[in-house]
């Protein structure tokens, strides 16, 4: 199979990007979460340091979130029916989506508490 020309597999990937943002909740929530990130990130004047720190931990959490997409999209396909050892292959990449989100969120407070601090104190 010949491989497609390298604008064609750049459109590809903008289409499954642009699917995941149409069709599931979970990403959109966690572009939500970006977007907010953004606006602290400006909001507090965040060092670059600081601000790789943050979009790091938030594409984490997308990159995450779409492969847990891909497994159960994957899963489905596969069997149709419930089967228990799906449902267990669907819980282990949901959970890798919680050690990403968790740890973002570890990292968030650590850089975002002493501006937090010095807002409220």
């Amino acid at each position: 199979m010949k491989k497609p020309p390298f604008h064609k597999s750049v459109q590809f990937t903008f289409r499954g990007i642009i699917w995941i943002l149409r069709n599931e909740r979970n990403f959109q929530f966690h572009i939500l979460g970006l977007i907010i990130n953004l606006f602290l990130i400006v909001f507090f004047g965040l060092s670059n340091v600081e601000t790789a720190l943050i979009l790091l931990c938030c594409f984490f959490v997308l990159v995450t979130e779409a492969l847990n997409t891909c497994v159960e999209k994957i899963c489905d396909y596969i069997q149709p029916e419930f089967d228990s050892r799906i449902g267990i292959i669907k819980d282990l990449a949901g959970g890798a989506v919680m050690l990403a989100t968790i740890s973002s969120i570890c990292v968030g407070a650590l850089v975002y508490w002493p501006y937090l601090k010095l807002l409220f104190y």
